[in-house]
Protein backbone atom coordinates (compact mmCIF):
# COMPACT_ATOMS: atom_id res chain seq x y z
CA UNK A 1 0.00 0.00 0.00
CA UNK A 2 1.33 3.42 -1.00
CA UNK A 3 1.43 6.23 1.57
CA UNK A 4 1.39 9.82 0.34
CA UNK A 5 2.02 12.79 2.65
CA UNK A 6 0.62 16.14 1.48
CA UNK A 7 1.16 19.44 3.27
CA UNK A 8 -1.13 22.42 2.75
CA UNK A 9 -3.87 19.89 1.97
CA UNK A 10 -6.93 21.80 3.18
CA UNK A 11 -7.50 23.99 0.13
CA UNK A 12 -6.34 24.91 -3.36
CA UNK A 13 -3.70 22.74 -4.98
CA UNK A 14 -3.25 20.66 -1.82
CA UNK A 15 -6.91 19.64 -1.72
CA UNK A 16 -6.87 18.91 -5.45
CA UNK A 17 -3.76 16.75 -4.98
CA UNK A 18 -5.45 14.75 -2.23
CA UNK A 19 -8.49 14.09 -4.38
CA UNK A 20 -6.40 13.23 -7.44
CA UNK A 21 -4.44 10.64 -5.48
CA UNK A 22 -7.66 9.31 -3.92
CA UNK A 23 -8.97 8.63 -7.44
CA UNK A 24 -5.97 6.45 -8.26
CA UNK A 25 -6.88 2.75 -8.70
CA UNK A 26 -4.26 1.78 -6.08
CA UNK A 27 -6.20 3.75 -3.42
CA UNK A 28 -3.21 4.99 -1.41
CA UNK A 29 -3.23 6.09 2.19
CA UNK A 30 -3.18 9.90 2.26
CA UNK A 31 -1.65 11.66 5.24
CA UNK A 32 -2.96 15.22 5.19
CA UNK A 33 -1.45 18.24 6.93
CA UNK A 34 -2.68 21.82 7.21
CA UNK A 35 -3.43 24.38 9.89
CA UNK A 36 -7.18 24.50 9.19
CA UNK A 37 -8.44 21.49 11.12
CA UNK A 38 -12.08 21.79 10.03
CA UNK A 39 -11.27 22.24 6.34
CA UNK A 40 -8.74 19.41 6.52
CA UNK A 41 -11.35 17.09 8.01
CA UNK A 42 -13.63 17.97 5.11
CA UNK A 43 -10.95 16.99 2.60
CA UNK A 44 -10.41 13.74 4.49
CA UNK A 45 -14.12 12.93 4.12
CA UNK A 46 -13.91 13.61 0.38
CA UNK A 47 -10.87 11.33 0.12
CA UNK A 48 -12.61 8.50 1.96
CA UNK A 49 -15.74 8.92 -0.16
CA UNK A 50 -13.51 8.05 -3.11
CA UNK A 51 -12.41 4.84 -1.44
CA UNK A 52 -8.96 5.90 -0.21
CA UNK A 53 -7.80 6.11 3.40
CA UNK A 54 -7.11 9.49 5.00
CA UNK A 55 -5.04 10.25 8.09
CA UNK A 56 -5.44 13.82 9.36
CA UNK A 57 -2.51 15.47 11.15
CA UNK A 58 -3.48 19.11 11.58
CA UNK A 59 -0.85 21.65 12.51
CA UNK A 60 1.70 24.17 11.32
CA UNK A 61 4.61 22.80 9.28
CA UNK A 62 6.87 25.53 10.67
CA UNK A 63 6.53 23.84 14.07
CA UNK A 64 9.09 21.07 14.66
CA UNK A 65 6.75 19.07 16.90
CA UNK A 66 4.14 18.99 14.14
CA UNK A 67 6.70 17.98 11.52
CA UNK A 68 7.87 15.08 13.67
CA UNK A 69 4.30 14.01 14.42
CA UNK A 70 3.42 14.15 10.72
CA UNK A 71 6.33 11.92 9.70
CA UNK A 72 5.90 9.55 12.66
CA UNK A 73 2.19 9.02 12.04
CA UNK A 74 2.68 8.57 8.31
CA UNK A 75 5.30 5.89 8.93
CA UNK A 76 3.50 4.14 11.80
CA UNK A 77 -0.12 4.31 10.61
CA UNK A 78 0.55 4.34 6.89
CA UNK A 79 3.27 1.70 7.08
CA UNK A 80 5.72 3.66 4.94
CA UNK A 81 6.31 7.01 3.27
CA UNK A 82 6.33 6.60 -0.49
CA UNK A 83 5.64 10.18 -1.58
CA UNK A 84 6.19 13.42 0.33
CA UNK A 85 4.50 16.41 -1.29
CA UNK A 86 5.77 19.73 0.10
CA UNK A 87 2.90 21.89 -1.04
CA UNK A 88 2.31 24.25 1.91
CA UNK A 89 3.41 27.79 1.18
CA UNK A 90 2.43 31.43 1.20
CA UNK A 91 2.83 34.44 -1.05
CA UNK A 92 4.11 37.89 -0.20
CA UNK A 93 3.76 41.02 -2.32
CA UNK A 94 5.93 44.07 -1.68
CA UNK A 95 8.57 46.15 -3.46
CA UNK A 96 12.00 44.92 -2.44
CA UNK A 97 12.72 48.11 -0.49
CA UNK A 98 9.52 47.67 1.53
CA UNK A 99 9.93 44.00 2.46
CA UNK A 100 9.46 43.59 6.20
CA UNK A 101 12.40 41.50 7.40
CA UNK A 102 10.44 39.69 10.10
CA UNK A 103 7.84 38.74 7.49
CA UNK A 104 10.63 37.58 5.20
CA UNK A 105 12.01 35.32 7.94
CA UNK A 106 8.56 33.82 8.51
CA UNK A 107 8.18 33.30 4.76
CA UNK A 108 11.48 31.42 4.58
CA UNK A 109 10.43 29.30 7.58
CA UNK A 110 7.32 28.16 5.72
CA UNK A 111 8.41 28.07 2.07
CA UNK A 112 11.99 26.82 2.45
CA UNK A 113 12.95 25.55 5.88
CA UNK A 114 9.79 23.49 6.49
CA UNK A 115 10.07 21.53 3.21
CA UNK A 116 13.76 20.88 3.74
CA UNK A 117 13.25 19.74 7.32
CA UNK A 118 10.39 17.42 6.37
CA UNK A 119 12.60 15.72 3.80
CA UNK A 120 15.34 15.35 6.40
CA UNK A 121 12.90 13.71 8.82
CA UNK A 122 11.26 11.51 6.18
CA UNK A 123 14.51 10.52 4.43
CA UNK A 124 15.01 7.12 6.16
CA UNK A 125 11.47 6.08 5.23
CA UNK A 126 11.81 7.41 1.67
CA UNK A 127 15.06 5.51 1.24
CA UNK A 128 13.41 2.25 2.33
CA UNK A 129 10.52 2.77 -0.10
CA UNK A 130 12.73 4.24 -2.85
CA UNK A 131 10.17 7.00 -2.80
CA UNK A 132 9.60 10.44 -4.25
CA UNK A 133 9.82 13.99 -2.94
CA UNK A 134 7.63 16.58 -4.65
CA UNK A 135 8.58 20.22 -4.18
CA UNK A 136 5.90 22.74 -5.17
CA UNK A 137 7.88 25.61 -6.68
CA UNK A 138 6.53 28.33 -8.98
CA UNK A 139 7.28 30.36 -12.05
CA UNK A 140 8.63 32.73 -9.37
CA UNK A 141 11.39 30.18 -8.81
CA UNK A 142 12.90 31.19 -12.14
CA UNK A 143 11.58 34.73 -12.74
CA UNK A 144 11.36 37.41 -10.03
CA UNK A 145 8.66 39.85 -11.13
CA UNK A 146 8.15 43.29 -9.57
CA UNK A 147 6.80 43.06 -5.99
CA UNK A 148 7.65 39.34 -5.91
CA UNK A 149 11.15 39.77 -4.46
CA UNK A 150 10.46 38.07 -1.12
CA UNK A 151 8.30 35.26 -2.49
CA UNK A 152 10.61 34.65 -5.44
CA UNK A 153 13.61 34.50 -3.11
CA UNK A 154 11.99 31.60 -1.25
CA UNK A 155 11.21 29.75 -4.45
CA UNK A 156 14.68 30.33 -5.91
CA UNK A 157 16.04 28.85 -2.67
CA UNK A 158 13.68 25.88 -2.88
CA UNK A 159 14.80 25.24 -6.46
CA UNK A 160 18.47 25.26 -5.37
CA UNK A 161 17.82 22.88 -2.49
CA UNK A 162 15.87 20.57 -4.78
CA UNK A 163 18.60 20.54 -7.42
CA UNK A 164 21.28 19.63 -4.91
CA UNK A 165 19.05 17.14 -3.12
CA UNK A 166 18.15 15.40 -6.39
CA UNK A 167 21.78 14.52 -7.09
CA UNK A 168 22.47 13.56 -3.47
CA UNK A 169 19.47 11.24 -3.11
CA UNK A 170 19.74 9.60 -6.52
CA UNK A 171 22.19 7.01 -5.24
CA UNK A 172 19.69 5.76 -2.63
CA UNK A 173 16.85 5.64 -5.15
CA UNK A 174 14.85 8.67 -3.94
CA UNK A 175 13.57 10.91 -6.71
CA UNK A 176 13.06 14.68 -6.36
CA UNK A 177 10.36 16.26 -8.52
CA UNK A 178 9.96 20.03 -8.86
CA UNK A 179 6.61 21.42 -10.02
CA UNK A 180 6.47 24.96 -11.42
CA UNK A 181 2.93 26.33 -11.70
CA UNK A 182 2.13 29.80 -12.89
CA UNK A 183 -1.05 31.57 -11.77
CA UNK A 184 -3.55 29.08 -10.36
CA UNK A 185 -7.21 29.70 -9.57
CA UNK A 186 -6.98 29.25 -5.77
CA UNK A 187 -7.20 31.51 -2.68
CA UNK A 188 -3.40 31.93 -2.85
CA UNK A 189 -3.48 35.63 -3.76
CA UNK A 190 -6.14 36.45 -1.19
CA UNK A 191 -4.14 34.69 1.53
CA UNK A 192 -0.81 36.28 0.63
CA UNK A 193 0.83 38.81 2.92
CA UNK A 194 1.66 42.21 1.46
CA UNK A 195 3.29 45.45 2.39
CA UNK A 196 1.02 48.24 3.61
CA UNK A 197 -0.57 50.10 0.73
CA UNK A 198 0.48 47.58 -1.94
CA UNK A 199 -2.17 47.16 -4.61
CA UNK A 200 -2.48 44.84 -7.56
CA UNK A 201 -2.27 41.05 -7.87
CA UNK A 202 -5.87 40.79 -6.65
CA UNK A 203 -7.92 40.46 -9.82
CA UNK A 204 -8.38 37.00 -11.39
CA UNK A 205 -5.52 36.23 -13.75
CA UNK A 206 -6.64 35.27 -17.28
CA UNK A 207 -3.66 32.88 -17.47
CA UNK A 208 -4.77 30.94 -14.38
CA UNK A 209 -4.91 27.16 -14.42
CA UNK A 210 -7.34 25.21 -12.31
CA UNK A 211 -6.03 23.51 -9.18
CA UNK A 212 -7.34 20.22 -10.57
CA UNK A 213 -5.23 20.64 -13.71
CA UNK A 214 -2.08 21.32 -11.68
CA UNK A 215 -2.88 18.33 -9.45
CA UNK A 216 -3.22 15.99 -12.44
CA UNK A 217 0.09 17.17 -13.85
CA UNK A 218 1.77 16.82 -10.47
CA UNK A 219 0.46 13.30 -9.92
CA UNK A 220 1.68 12.21 -13.35
CA UNK A 221 5.10 13.78 -12.71
CA UNK A 222 5.39 12.06 -9.34
CA UNK A 223 4.51 8.66 -10.79
CA UNK A 224 7.06 9.11 -13.58
CA UNK A 225 9.73 10.73 -11.42
CA UNK A 226 10.04 13.68 -13.81
CA UNK A 227 12.77 16.01 -12.47
CA UNK A 228 11.08 19.33 -13.37
CA UNK A 229 7.62 19.97 -14.76
CA UNK A 230 6.32 23.38 -15.85
CA UNK A 231 2.55 23.20 -15.74
CA UNK A 232 1.52 25.67 -18.46
CA UNK A 233 2.64 27.38 -21.65
CA UNK A 234 2.92 30.64 -19.70
CA UNK A 235 5.51 29.11 -17.36
CA UNK A 236 7.41 27.48 -20.23
CA UNK A 237 7.62 30.80 -22.10
CA UNK A 238 8.80 32.63 -18.97
CA UNK A 239 11.36 29.91 -18.29
CA UNK A 240 12.65 30.02 -21.86
CA UNK A 241 12.89 33.81 -21.71
CA UNK A 242 14.93 33.65 -18.51
CA UNK A 243 17.36 31.16 -20.07
CA UNK A 244 17.64 32.30 -23.67
CA UNK A 245 16.51 35.95 -23.87
CA UNK A 246 17.21 37.57 -20.50
CA UNK A 247 17.48 41.03 -22.08
CA UNK A 248 13.91 40.73 -23.38
CA UNK A 249 12.71 39.53 -20.00
CA UNK A 250 14.38 42.50 -18.28
CA UNK A 251 12.47 44.90 -20.50
CA UNK A 252 9.18 43.14 -19.81
CA UNK A 253 9.78 43.23 -16.05
CA UNK A 254 10.74 46.92 -16.19
CA UNK A 255 7.44 47.71 -17.93
CA UNK A 256 5.58 45.67 -15.31
CA UNK A 257 7.26 47.64 -12.53
CA UNK A 258 6.26 50.96 -14.11
CA UNK A 259 2.69 49.77 -14.58
CA UNK A 260 2.35 48.63 -10.98
CA UNK A 261 3.53 52.02 -9.70
CA UNK A 262 0.24 53.52 -10.87
CA UNK A 263 -2.60 53.51 -8.30
CA UNK A 264 -5.10 50.72 -8.84
CA UNK A 265 -2.82 48.75 -11.15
Amino acid sequence: MTTVVITGASTGIGRALALAWADEPSKPTLVLSARGESALAGVAREVEARGARAIVVSGDVTDEAHRRALVDRAASEGGSIDVLVNNAGRGFYAPALKVDLDELRRLFELNVIAPLRLVQLAAPHLERSRGTVVMMSSVAGIVAAPRYAAYAATKFALEAISMSMRSELAEVGVRVVVIRPGPVDTPFRANAARAEGVVGYDAPDPKSQSADDVARITLRAALRGSPVVETSRFVRVASAGARHAPWVLRRVLARMATKHERPGS
